[in-house]
């Protein structure tokens, strides 16, 4: 996902990414519709030749809405995906927000923290991301952010704490 923009709000770091391409998104959408019609489809036929529910249909349904459910999670990280920081006296806490749900929670103790900006994996964008780490625990932002930004990002949050 490309870099949007990353700000300090309040206590907060917000670390915004910008929309895949529609192309890309409208293929994933068609493919999580195509996963979620299968068990329906198959569940109609075998009920109109008059065969009972068995195992499969629920096997099915296991199966593709689980496939449809992850397609579900690419496709909202994709469309709105942000991480956010929360940055409180004791702890810094991690989640990534996918407008609908939050996942990935995290929480890191700011007893002798780091925060260190490192490049991403391609140098051509010149982009960043952050790394939060004391003794015992380890966290790591996933949306780039230009470099620059986010060494001068974890420097404040270094001065803070």
């Amino acid at each position: 996902m490309k870099f949007n923009h990353a700000e300090i709000v309040g206590n907060k770091l917000i670390i915004k990414g910008s929309k895949s391409p529609l192309p890309i998104r409208i293929t994933l959408i068609a493919v999580l519709l195509i996963c979620l019609m299968i068990p329906i489809a198959a569940t109609f036929l075998l009920m109109s030749e008059r065969k009972g529910p068995h195992l499969g249909i629920f096997l099915s349904f296991l199966f593709f809405w689980g496939i449809g459910f992850y397609l579900l999670r690419i496709i909202l990280w994709n469309t709105f995906g942000r991480e956010i920081l929360t940055l409180e006296d004791d702890k810094i806490s991690y989640e990534a927000d996918y407008r609908f749900f939050i996942d990935g929670k995290q929480n890191i103790s700011t007893e002798n923290i780091e925060v260190v900006a490192i490049p991403t994996q391609s140098e051509a964008t010149n982009l960043g991301i952050l790394v939060f780490s004391n003794e015992n625990q380890h966290i790591d932002t996933v949306l780039g952010a230009p470099l620059d930004k986010m060494m001068d990002i974890a420097a404040e949050i270094n001065k803070r704490y």
